[in-house]
C-alpha cells in the first residue's frame, strides 16, 4: 500500500469529483486530501482532509467577476508562506510515496520545498501544456488565462491531462493527454433517450436563458438554479447526484457551460452538447470551441441566446451522436496506469 497526497481545488464539483475518481479506482492505497471548499466532500467517503485557502473563481451575469476573483486570490497569496509551512509539515508527517496536485496552489511548492516530485492531475493544463492551434476569437481571456495558469499553477514536475479532445503534448517527456476520468455514478447509468433537455448551470446567474427555452418548446429540466415553480416548459429541480445524473443519462441532449466533466460526462453517455461558456473563463471556450470543432454538439457566446441557434441545433442531433459514438471518453485505467507508473 503507497501513500498519496492530493491536493485538490474545491471551488467546483469537477476536481472534487475526479479526486474521488482516482481514490476509487485505487483502492490498494492510503490517501490524504488537502483543499477547501467542496473537497471537504471527499471526507464523507471516508476520506481525511485537511482544508486549505483557495482562490475561488467568482461570477455575474454568467461572466467571471474578474475584479472579485482577483480580490479573493490576493487574499490567499498574501499568507502563502504560512500555508506551504503547514504542506510541507503534512508532507513530512504524512511522508507520501506520490503527491498529486489538481489544480491546488499551495501543494506542488510545498512539494518543491522539500524535493518532492508532484503530479499535476487536472484538465486545465490543456491550454498551456498542448499543442493545438488557438481560436481567434477571445485572446485577451486566452493571455489572462494561460498567464495565470502558468504563473500560479504550473509547479508539478509532470503533468496528466485529462481531456475528451485529444492535442499532441508539447513535451512528451513530461506530459501526457488522456480521455476523461469519469466517475462511479456515471459509468453505472443506461443511457435511454427520452423527451427531456437537461440543463446545467454552473452558476446560477444566466436567467437570460430562461425566455429563449420557452419559445424552443422542448421540455427542459433545470439544474443549478435551485427548485422554484415550473413554468411552462421549464422544471426547475434542487441539486441532487442520483436525480441529475438520472435526468442527463435520458435526455435529449445536455446545455451547460463549458465546464470539461459535465461535458465529457455528457460525452460519455452519447449526448450531444450546447455549451454557453461563460464570458472570461477561456478554459470553457476552448472546450466549447473543440466540442464543436469535432463535431460532439455547438456553443454560442451571445450575451442574448438565440432560439434561431438552439432550433438549429435540435435539427442535427444525429448527426452529433454519430461523431460521438466513434468515440472513447473514458480514461480510468490509462490515468490509474500512469500514475502507478509514478509510485513503480
Amino acid at each position: 500500500m503507497a501513500r498519496i497526497l492530493y491536493g485538490v481545488m474545491g471551488d467546483a464539483r469537477g476536481h472534487v469529483s475526479r479526486a474521488l475518481t482516482i481514490a476509487q479506482e485505487m483502492p490498494e492505497h492510503e490517501f490524504l486530501f488537502l483543499g477547501g471548499g467542496r473537497a471537504h466532500d471527499l471526507s464523507a467517503y471516508g476520506y481525511r482532509v485537511e482544508g486549505l485557502p483557495m482562490a475561488s473563481t467568482l461570477y455575474r451575469n454568467n461572466r467571471v467577476d474578474v475584479a472579485a476573483t482577483a480580490l479573493n486570490a490576493l487574499g490567499v497569496f498574501l499568507n502563502r508562506k504560512k500555508h506551504v509551512k503547514r504542506v510541507s509539515e503534512l508532507i513530512a508527517s504524512f511522508d507520501p510515496d506520490l503527491i498529486i496536485s489538481d489544480y491546488e496552489y499551495f501543494t506542488p511548492l510545498a512539494a518543491l520545498r522539500e524535493g518532492r516530485l508532484c503530479v499535476s492531475l487536472d484538465h486545465q493544463h490543456v491550454l498551456t501544456h498542448t499543442r493545438y492551434e488557438p481560436p481567434s476569437e477571445q485572446r485577451r481571456s486566452r493571455f489572462m488565462t494561460c498567464g495565470t495558469i502558468r504563473a500560479l499553477y504550473s509547479n508539478c514536475s509532470r503533468f496528466v491531462i485529462i481531456s475528451f479532445f485529444q492535442p499532441l503534448p508539447e513535451n512528451p517527456a513530461t506530459t501526457w493527454v488522456l480521455p476523461p476520468l469519469i466517475r462511479r455514478e456515471v459509468r453505472n447509468q443506461k443511457p435511454t433517450e427520452g423527451d427531456h433537455v437537461l440543463v446545467y448551470q454552473t452558476s446560477p446567474t444566466f436567467q437570460r436563458l430562461f425566455p429563449v427555452l420557452e419559445r424552443v418548446g422542448s421540455r427542459f429540466l433545470i439544474y443549478g438554479f435551485g427548485e422554484q415553480p415550473s413554468r411552462s416548459n421549464l422544471v426547475f429541480k434542487a441539486f441532487s447526484t442520483a436525480g441529475f445524473l438520472s435526468d442527463l443519462a435520458s435526455c435529449r441532449y445536455a446545455i451547460t457551460n463549458g465546464g470539461h466533466n459535465v461535458i465529457s460526462e455528457a460525452l460519455y453517455l452519447g449526448k450531444p452538447v450546447v455549451s454557453f461558456p461563460i464570458v472570461h473563463a477561456y478554459e470553457q471556450f476552448l472546450n466549447a470551441f473543440f466540442l464543436d470543432r469535432l463535431g460532439y454538439g455547438a456553443y454560442s457566446t451571445a450575451p442574448v441566446p438565440s432560439e434561431d441557434f438552439l432550433v438549429a441545433f435540435e435539427t442535427r442531433l444525429e448527426t452529433f451522436k454519430a461523431a460521438i459514438a466513434q468515440q472513447s471518453f473514458l480514461g480510468n485505467n490509462l490515468v490509474r496506469d500512469q500514475l502507478n507508473e509514478f509510485l513503480s
